[in-house]
């Protein structure tokens, strides 16, 4: 399916800042796909957030995305506005727990894999 500007609705709205929650039957690859919000363009700011519910009617999945762009009436949607800052590996310390901060490393790897923090 496409769009449906029936589906996007505010939930919250201050200071230059809106909380939209949009529901669709499409699949999480499709809503977020290029172009997909291009329709809304003139409702949605850069630095809102979107509430996604996705694949209503099949194996439902609840994003949470920013938008990150608009330009030309073509919408992108990102983590960029509450992208969190890079953190290292971690190092020093006078007691090394080496399990500890493999799994930290982990988290971290995770995090940058799935655009939730910047790579460096």
């Amino acid at each position: 399916m496409a769009y449906q500007s029936k589906n996007l609705s505010v939930l919250a709205y201050a200071n230059g800042f809106t909380l939209w929650h949009f529901t669709s039957i499409d699949t999480a690859s499709a809503v977020e796909a290029a172009n997909y919000f291009d329709d809304a363009s003139a409702l949605l700011r850069v630095g809102d957030l979107v509430l996604l519910n996705v694949d209503t009617d099949g194996t439902p999945e609840t994003r949470i995305y920013g938008v990150s762009d608009i330009t030309a009436g073509v919408v992108t949607l990102g983590v960029e506005p509450n992208k969190a800052a890079f953190v290292a590996d971690p190092t020093g310390g006078a007691t090394v727990d080496t399990e500890c901060r493999a799994q930290l490393g982990a988290v971290i790897d995770a995090l940058i894999a799935s655009g939730q923090m910047a790579s460096s």
